[in-house]
């Protein structure tokens, strides 16, 4: 594909567009821990993993930190980035498989965000995402493009982000009511 003058390659702006919006939720996750660790440091003592403030701290630090960073810079960030979704990952799919009673999978900081499958493929697809996007060595971003196609990109990554908390957050309870209703 030809987009004004540049060849464009579909697969590639793909992945680097889930890229961007999982490292824009990872992000967000890590500032919700830094912001109220108690439902993460729950959701982990329900796991019977090690669980403290200090732990769930720590490990908001470390999604903000990954996140802003791979964003930015690409690199080996991404793979400590899909690394960590896929420890999200196994975690969720415990949880959910185990029907550990947690209420909420402590990724976005609140107590209605149960842990379920929806969960458990966004995780995978992230990581997919991040690995793929690191093994063309590139960034989610492309930041040599003019300003104004990056802050395009970046609006539709942000758009993304929110998308994606809806659809893990509210379409599981829009189910629910409906199964119950």
């Amino acid at each position: 594909m030809v987009v004004s003058g540049a060849s464009v390659n579909v697969p590639t702006v793909v992945a680097q567009a889930l890229a961007a919006i999982s490292l824009g939720l990872l992000a967000a996750s890590g500032v919700a821990k830094l912001i109220d660790p108690a439902p993460t440091t729950g959701a982990m003592k329900a796991a019977g993993l090690p669980a403290s403030r200090p732990i769930s701290y720590a490990l908001g630090t470390i999604e903000t930190a990954t996140a802003l960073t791979a964003f930015v810079a690409g690199g080996p960030a991404l793979v400590i980035a899909s690394g960590l979704y896929l420890g999200f990952a196994l975690f969720t799919f415990s949880a959910v498989r185990k029907r550990i009673p947690v209420q909420s999978c402590g990724c976005f900081g609140r107590e209605d965000t149960p842990p379920n499958y929806i969960h458990v493929v966004y995780n995978i697809t992230a990581s997919i995402a991040l690995v793929a996007v690191y093994a063309l060595s590139r960034t989610p971003v492309d930041w040599s493009l003019p300003a104004s196609e990056v802050a395009l990109y970046v609006s539709f990554a942000v758009t993304g982000v929110v998308a994606s908390y809806l659809v893990m957050n509210r379409l599981p309870q829009i189910l629910a009511s409906r199964r119950t209703g």
